[in-house]
C-alpha cells in the first residue's frame, strides 16, 4: 500500500514531493511535527490552509495525525511554478486551545482526566488513561490541558501522549516498552546503521557544589567592652535577624544607611558585618547579640564504585541560585547518578514501524559486547521513495533522562501548597452586537434673490454758521432737528467750568 498522506480525508500522496516529506516524533509529552512540499498546488486543485486535518499512513499503520499549522508559498527559482511548504503539528496543539478551569476533590486521576478532556475538547478520548490514585484536592485556574495533565502525571510519576486518533495514553514510565529490541541477528534495524557512543568525557567520582548563601541556625554571643572609646563593633559573619542587648537591656536595631539614631539605639551594617551605637560605651559593658549567620552553601557527594574504577575525578558546580545545603546535596547526587560512569548514546535506522519517542528499547550485541537499556529520544521518518519510510532513531541512556528529570525538579520552584479555600476562577464573556445606523440629511442651499437698495445720506457742515458752537446742555437731550442748536455736553471734552 505504501505511504499515504491525507488532508481533510483526501489522499494527496501523489502530489507531494516525497524527497521533502518527513515526520519527527520527540519525547512523550512534546509536540510531534510533519512537513512536506507540493509543487503547483493550484494546478493540481489543492487548497491547503491552516487548521486542515492531516493524516499519515505507512501502509495500514497510522503514523501521524494533526493539523496544518503553516503554509508558505514561493516561486521555484528560474521558473514560473509555485511551490508551497506545509508545516503540521500533532493533536496536542489542538487539545490545548481551550483552557482548563475547575476544582476536583476526592476523585481518582482517571476520573479527573476524563472530566477535563471532555470539557475542553471535541473528539478526544481517554480510553488509555487509567489511574485509580485518588487526589484529595487539585485546582486548575485557566491552564492548558497539557499543563493540567502534566500536573496529574507528576503526582504518580507517570508520562503521557496523544496518539494519532486523539486518545490520551497515561501510563507508568517503566511500562512504555518498545515492541521490539535490537540484537545481532533479529533484523530489526539496518545492521551497519547502529552506532553506539560511550562517552567518558564527563565521568566524575566526587562532585562539590558551591551555592549561594543561607541563614544558619540562630547563634548568640557576648562582647565585653574594653575601654570607654568604642562605639562600633564587628560581627564574625553577616547576620540576619540581629537582636542586641546592652547590659541585659534590649536595644532597638535599625539599618545603617537607611535609619538614624533618632529612631533606633543601634544601627546594623549587614554587608560590613558590624553594628554601631550612637555614643561610646563604658568599660566592661556587656553586649549580647543574637541572629542567623549568613553562610555559604557547600555540599559534596562521592560515588565509591566510580572512585574505585576510575580514581578520584572531581567536579565543582557553582550555582548561586542554590540556597540550601539540602538542595546542594541533591544536585551533587544527581550529577553523580548520571556521570559516575560513561554516558551511552545510540542511533540506528530501521524500516519497521511501531516505535515512538519515549519508549524504552534494549540494544545488545554479542559481537560488540554491550547490553544497554536506552530511551528513544526522537524518531524522524522520511520517505526513501514514494512508497516507503525509513526511520532514523536517536536514543539516550535512561540514566541521563532520570538525571534531567531530577535536575528539573531541583531547579523548578516547588508548587504552592493547595489552600483549602482556593477555588477555580472562571471568566465569562458578555458579548453583545450593537448595530448603529446613521442617517445624514443633505439640504441643498436655497437660491437667494436679494436686491441691494441705494441709501442717500444728507450731511450738514456748520449748521449754525462758520465757527459757531452748539448750545451745550448738561441734561440728556435729543435735538428736534438739524437747526436745533442744543447738544448734550461732556464735562471732560466740550464744557468749561469757571
Amino acid at each position: 500500500m505504501g505511504v499515504i498522506v491525507k488532508i481533510n480525508s483526501v489522499d494527496i500522496s501523489a502530489n507531494i514531493d516525497w524527497r521533502t516529506f518527513q515526520v519527527k516524533s520527540i519525547l512523550n509529552n512534546q509536540v510531534d511535527t510533519a512537513k512536506f512540499k507540493i509543487l503547483n498546488p493550484g494546478i493540481k486543485g489543492l487548497d491547503i490552509a491552516f487548521d486542515d486535518d492531516v493524516e499519515v499512513y505507512d501502509g495500514s499503520d497510522k503514523m501521524f495525525g494533526g493539523k496544518v499549522l503553516k503554509v508558505k508559498s514561493g516561486a521555484v527559482s528560474g521558473a514560473e511554478d509555485e511551490i508551497i511548504d506545509v508545516d503540521c503539528v500533532d493533536h496536542g496543539y489542538e487539545a490545548d486551545r481551550v483552557l482548563v478551569v475547575g476544582t476536583f476533590e476526592n476523585q481518582t486521576i482517571g476520573d479527573i482526566l476524563s472530566s477535563i478532556v471532555s470539557s475542553v475538547t471535541s473528539g478526544f478520548t481517554t480510553n488509555n488513561a487509567v489511574s485509580t490514585f485518588e487526589v484529595e484536592k487539585i485546582v486548575f485556574n485557566n491552564v492548558t490541558l497539557s499543563v493540567a495533565i502534566k500536573r496529574l502525571a507528576e503526582i504518580v510519576q507517570y508520562d503521557y501522549y496523544w496518539d494519532v486518533d486523539k486518545d490520551l495514553h497515561f501510563f507508568a514510565k517503566e511500562i512504555n516498552t518498545a515492541p521490539f529490541g535490537l540484537t545481532d541477528s533479529n533484523g530489526n534495524y539496518v545492521y551497519k546503521s547502529l552506532v553506539r557512543n560511550s562517552d567518558g568525557s564527563q565521568v566524575v567520582s566526587l562532585v562539590k557544589v558551591r551555592g549561594g548563601e543561607y541563614d544558619a541556625n540562630t547563634k548568640t554571643d557576648t562582647i565585653t567592652v574594653n575601654g570607654n572609646v568604642t562605639k562600633n563593633f564587628n560581627l564574625p559573619n553577616k547576620i540576619s535577624n540581629l537582636t542586641i542587648k546592652l547590659n541585659t537591656v534590649s536595644q532597638s536595631v535599625g539599618k545603617d544607611g537607611e535609619d538614624s539614631f533618632d529612631d533606633y539605639d543601634v544601627l546594623h551594617n549587614f554587608e560590613n558585618q558590624s553594628f554601631e551605637f550612637e555614643n561610646a560605651l563604658s568599660d566592661a559593658d556587656a553586649i549580647e547579640w543574637s541572629g542567623n549567620p549568613r553562610l555559604r552553601v557547600l555540599a559534596a557527594a562521592e560515588d565509591p564504585f566510580s572512585k574505585a574504577q576510575f580514581g578520584v575525578i572531581e567536579k565543582l558546580i557553582r550555582d548561586n541560585g542554590i540556597q540550601s545545603n539540602t538542595i546542594a546535596r541533591q544536585r551533587a547526587s544527581a550529577e553523580l547518578f548520571a556521570y559516575a560512569s560513561e554516558v551511552i548514546d545510540a542511533k540506528f535506522n530501521t524500516y519497521q514501524s511501531g516505535l515512538r519517542a519515549g519508549m524504552f528499547i534494549n540494544a545488545q550485541s554479542t559481537k560488540r559486547d554491550f547490553n544497554d537499556d536506552l530511551l528513544i529520544k526522537s524518531i524522524t521518518f522520511k520517505m526513501v521513495d514514494p512508497n516507503n519510510f525509513r526511520y532514523f532513531v536517536d536514543c539516550i541512556s535512561t540514566k541521563r533522562v532520570e538525571f534531567l528529570d531530577i535536575l528539573r525538579k531541583i531547579i523548578e520552584a516547588e508548587p504552592l501548597d493547595i489552600d483549602e479555600t482556593e477555588v477555580s476562577e472562571q471568566i465569562f464573556l458578555d458579548t453583545q452586537v450593537i448595530n448603529i445606523v446613521e442617517e445624514i440629511e443633505v439640504i441643498n442651499p436655497v437660491e437667494a434673490n436679494e436686491t441691494i437698495s441705494e441709501i442717500d445720506e444728507n450731511y450738514l457742515i456748520d449748521p449754525f454758521g462758520a465757527g459757531v458752537e452748539p448750545d451745550w446742555v448738561l441734561a440728556p437731550y435729543t435735538p428736534t432737528g438739524q437747526t436745533d442748536p442744543k447738544r448734550t455736553g461732556r464735562l471732560d471734552i466740550s464744557l468749561i467750568t469757571y
